[in-house]
């Protein structure tokens, strides 16, 4: 591990409860959070740092917080440096963070922030889902309840909620002396953790489970379409990943009945 990435001197052979990335865009007060989350000032708020790590108790857990550096804007492609920095964050968490936080504003969520995170998920595989919680910061600014919030807004919003099961946390880093704020936060990250078998984010058991289940995608498609000609039928198979492989119930019958 790079030293010039650590931040504070805090002993690191202390197994940590909780090992949480920090991502998002920039400028959306990632590091702030993860200020507010340690309970004092480790990170650099300033923007344009590279992707760090801390050491630290709170709330009666020792934590393992690593601020990735915040990605861009861009819709359509994934810089290289923004990949490297990405893969880097999660090299400082290694073997693996339990809960990625992902960092939101209370402000209108756009389509095109929507296509740049997910854009950048997308690295991360499918599965990275299952251990990202939002946070929502600016949470100064919210005037009604979170969830009057929610339903108000746009099917983009929408789509990253149901992306995250909602789970969702609201931080406000002004009144960072709110510890129950805090202690609700890393509640809900220690139930996620619960809910996914105690094991955390790997990049690389993802991948190969992601070539696994194409492979077995494509084995079961060549026996359909063998099948398929030894019997004459014209049957054409919907290649839709949305929750995996679906079909119609020719091809249904076909596997089931050989």
């Amino acid at each position: 591990m790079d030293n010039r990435n650590v931040l504070n001197n805090a002993p690191n052979d202390i197994t940590p409860d909780l090992r949480l990335l920090i991502v998002g865009q920039k400028r959306t007060g990632r590091s702030s959070a993860a200020n507010t989350i340690l309970g004092k000032e480790v990170f650099n708020t300033w923007g344009g740092a590279e992707s760090a790590v801390a050491h630290g108790e709170s709330e009666g857990r020792h934590l393992m917080v690593v601020d990735a550096c915040g990605w861009g804007s861009d819709e359509n492609l994934v810089p290289k440096q923004e990949k490297l920095e990405l893969f880097n964050a999660l090299s400082l968490c290694e073997p693996g963070p339990h809960v990625l936080l992902l960092v939101i504003p209370l402000l209108h969520f756009s389509h095109s922030e929507r296509a740049a995170l997910k854009k950048r998920m997308e690295i991360l595989t499918e599965g990275v889902w299952r251990h990202t919680m939002i946070v929502f910061t600016l949470g100064d600014r919210l005037r009604d309840s979170i969830q009057d919030y929610i339903q108000a807004s746009g099917t983009d919003l929408q789509w990253l909620m149901e992306k995250c099961r909602y789970r969702y946390h609201v931080l406000n880093n002004k009144t960072s002396q709110d510890r129950k704020q805090v202690c609700s936060l890393l509640d809900r990250a220690e139930d996620m953790l619960m809910e996914n078998g105690g094991w955390h984010f790997s990049l690389h058991m993802y991948c190969r489970m992601e070539e696994e289940w194409n492979r077995r995608e494509r084995e079961m498609r060549e026996r359909i379409l063998e099948r398929q000609t030894g019997r004459g039928l014209a049957v054409v198979p919907n290649h839709s990943r949305q929750g995996g492989l679906h079909v119609n119930d020719t091809l249904l019958k076909l596997v089931s009945h050989g």
